[in-house]
């Protein structure tokens, strides 16, 4: 392929793929996690990544402790105290649901970074 120099390039032309918004990412992993049959607990995990509701009750706020352990604070509770799994779990999870969902590279990234949000030091 010739360039504009008239010199040879070997590169292939590169395709446009628009870019988006972490909105319109947002709403991606949404239409596309929604729909996968999974664990209620997960799902409510997920939602709450994504600011969505998904289960009953309302996982209000996430936490990822120190020591590697997530917990959640439901609707109407004061403190994260409810126990949900490693960290590790999580995102072994999340790697495995976004295979299935068919999340692309920018989808999977917004949610390991909502993950990386809720981590405290």
């Amino acid at each position: 392929m010739l360039s504009p120099n008239n010199t040879v390039s070997l590169r292939a032309p590169m395709t446009e793929s628009p870019l988006r918004e972490p909105e319109q990412i947002r709403q991606d992993c949404v239409r596309k996690l929604r729909p996968i049959e999974t664990s209620g607990m997960f799902m409510a995990i997920l939602g709450c990544l994504l600011g969505e509701v998904w289960a009953t009750p309302k996982i209000e706020a996430l936490y990822l402790s120190p020591d590697h352990c997530l917990l959640a604070r439901t609707e109407g509770e004061v403190t994260h105290k409810l126990f949900l799994g490693a960290e590790a779990d999580l995102i072994r999870n999340v790697h495995g649901i976004a295979k299935t969902a068919g999340l692309d590279g920018d989808e999977l990234g917004y949610i390991l970074a909502a993950i990386a949000r809720i981590k405290r030091v």
